[in-house]
């Protein structure tokens, strides 16, 4: 009687997982049918920029996080847009100037933490790593951020 009982147990307890796996599944497709919606759904790397929003932000990083082949093709992608000129100015190809603003590497002083996306920001610092004559990756984005936002606090006062 105890054995059979115990069976009975593992079959509910096996039923009951496969059910869980199934409502997984489905909140995940939800969830990426939701999230996916911006740019970087299933368009090539050098149409994913300008990043415009929060949303296409975690888009890009989910795919930015898919394979080290994906996150090479973003690599070569942001470096191409970023060796045009100087980083201050390009930066603004990768992501939109409003963003730009709500954004530091830290999420200091009311702003958001670009570090809250490993993968995107990884591939950032590689990508200014690797220009030719650039200080520190993390100094130079650092100076190249605080540079858009003097600039569009100029456009905001000459509005005004």
């Amino acid at each position: 009687m105890e054995k059979r009982s115990e069976r009975i147990r593992q079959r509910l307890r096996a039923a009951q997982l496969e059910e869980n796996t199934k409502q997984a599944a489905s909140n995940m497709a939800l969830v990426n049918k939701v999230l996916l919606g911006g740019k970087a759904k299933n368009v090539p790397e050098d149409e994913a920029f300008p990043v415009s929003s929060d949303k296409d932000l975690v888009a890009l990083e989910l795919k930015i996080s898919e394979s080290e082949e994906s996150k090479k093709r973003y690599i070569k992608a942001v470096t191409k847009l970023l060796k045009r000129n100087n980083l201050s100015k390009t930066i603004k190809s990768v992501m939109a100037e409003q963003l730009l603003c709500a954004y530091n590497i830290s999420g200091r002083n009311g702003r958001k933490a670009l570090k809250s996306f490993p993968q995107f920001f990884s591939v950032l610092i590689d990508c200014i790593g690797s220009l030719v004559g650039q200080q520190a990756a993390e100094r130079a984005l650092s100076h190249a951020l605080g540079c858009v936002k003097n600039n569009a606090n100029k456009k905001k006062k000459k509005t005004m």
